[in-house]
């Protein structure tokens, strides 16, 4: 067996482990919000079991291990403070859930869950492989993928504070149009998907151009699954006419300067 495919087994049966183990605490909580915050913080713990378990340049390890724990431990303290400023109020999403499904919702939360590991092994290949090159030389390219994550990381960092801030100031039935908000509706979401094309980037040019798949899937998972859909229809619910106004206004997704009346 390949050293990489031994090394992406270990790593995935890890995430089986910390999904099994998450989805028991969840029950102890009756909050199934905790596997957001398992989410956010499961990719750093993985590019640092996969810097230390590669066999490449020992600096591109340490690269991308401090890139991807800047990112990923950002977005995993955001989503746990949200979680502990929430709890014990389920996350409306759940709860949506639990009272569609009934009797049946733990073992179908249960396959909610799981889904989520299943994407973390999914994703968790674009941080493997450039973990097993071994050129001293941190090419152009690999440069412009680490530019492209500290935009996201700053962008997705200022996205969420100005929210924060504009909930902090305005009841729940407002629209945010501060700062970022003014040029998309989701900003936060643009800059979290910016950061896998920054890190697809990196193992590109490893070697690995066939982790397209990971940028390419996340950007479908955010734009038509779990994402901005989830998003814009509790905004629709919660501020009705004034959302409805704002979607006419602004990108959805890409920032881009707003039109001035609705089309």
């Amino acid at each position: 067996m390949h050293p990489i495919l031994q090394q992406l087994l270990l790593a995935w049966i890890g995430i089986f482990t910390a999904i099994n183990l998450t989805f028991g605490l969840s029950e102890k909580l009756r909050n199934a919000g905790i596997i957001d915050v398992l989410w956010g913080f499961s990719f750093a713990i993985l590019a640092l079991y996969f810097a230390f378990s590669g066999d490449g340049n020992e600096t591109r390890r340490i690269i991308l291990a401090t890139a991807t724990c800047i990112w990923s431990g950002r977005l995993g303290f955001y989503l746990l403070l949200r979680f502990k400023q929430h709890y014990p109020q389920e996350d409306k999403r759940y709860t949506e859930l639990r009272d569609k499904w009934g009797k049946t919702a733990t073992p179908k939360m249960f396959g909610i869950f799981h889904w989520q590991g299943l994407l973390i092994m999914i994703f968790s290949v674009v941080f493997a492989v450039p973990t097993w090159n071994e050129s001293t030389v941190i090419s152009p390219l690999e440069w412009v993928g680490l530019a492209i994550i500290a935009v996201a990381i700053i962008g997705e960092s200022i996205a969420d504070w100005q929210l924060a801030r504009f909930k902090s100031q305005n009841s729940g039935n407002k629209v945010c149009r501060s700062g970022l908000w003014n040029y998309s509706r989701h900003p936060n979401y643009f800059f979290q998907w910016l950061a896998w094309v920054g890190f697809f980037l990196l193992a590109g040019a490893s070697g690995g151009w066939w982790t397209i798949f990971c940028p390419l899937l996340m950007l479908f998972l955010l734009l038509k699954v779990f994402g901005v859909p989830a998003n814009e229809k509790q905004n629709l619910i919660s501020k009705g006419s004034a959302y409805k106004a704002y979607q006419q206004t602004t990108s959805c997704f890409i920032p881009w300067p707003p039109r001035e009346t609705p089309s």
